[in-house]
């Protein structure tokens, strides 16, 4: 007689977790048990990473745009025309969020934001829009902002965009136990400053 079905029988009758206790099966669902919360956390910070650099290039690519359109504009800042805002500022600021809108990101959220209705908060030299939401984005604009070039003190523009990026990183690594010891938001934050040509 084949010893071989009373083996198989017996070991269909074993208790599961001694099995678990016993086996190959149980040692690699061990394994995968504690590894698995550093792995999920690892591939979440990877792409949460990924995307915040995703969103500072976009930012960047945009204040680069909104100086760019300030500078071949008018300085027309003792004579604001545009709703009591010099339509120089007022383009460089529709051009900065025109540029983040193109972007298509889910992740960057504008809010709405339009410089040609919405009324900046202004200083010497200095306007700032800030969108209405939960995660404001901010653009600021300064026109006569003194820029040493070869020696030589000239008039630029400095256009900086700042948005509040709200890492999911930091509620998954909540998750391993513990305080947490990563903050939720962080503040990517791009400076673009050019000379101005007018």
């Amino acid at each position: 007689m084949d010893p071989r079905p009373k083996i198989r029988a017996k070991k269909f009758w074993m208790p599961l977790s001694r099995m678990l206790a016993h086996g190959e099966k149980g040692t690699e669902l061990l394994e995968l048990a504690l590894v698995l919360p550093f792995l999920l956390v690892m591939v979440v910070g990877i792409i949460d990473f990924g995307n915040a650099w995703a969103i500072k290039d976009q930012l960047t690519g945009a204040a680069r745009d909104g100086a760019r359109t300030a500078v071949a504009s008018f300085n027309d800042t003792t004579n604001p025309q545009c709703g009591g805002t010099p339509c120089s500022v007022q383009a460089a600021a529709s051009a900065t969020v025109k540029a983040l809108n193109d972007a298509n990101n889910p992740s960057l959220l504008t809010c709405g934001l339009d410089p040609s209705t919405d009324a900046p908060t202004s200083g010497t030299f200095t306007w700032t829009y800030t969108a209405t939401c939960a995660n404001p984005l901010t653009v600021t604009v300064e026109r006569a902002v003194p820029e040493v070039v070869n020696g030589t003190t000239a008039l630029a523009t400095r256009v900086t965009v700042s948005y509040p990026y709200n890492w999911k990183f930091a509620n998954v690594a909540g998750l391993l136990g513990g305080t947490n010891i990563f903050s939720n938001t962080i503040t990517l934050t791009s400076v673009e400053i050019m000379t101005n040509l007018n």
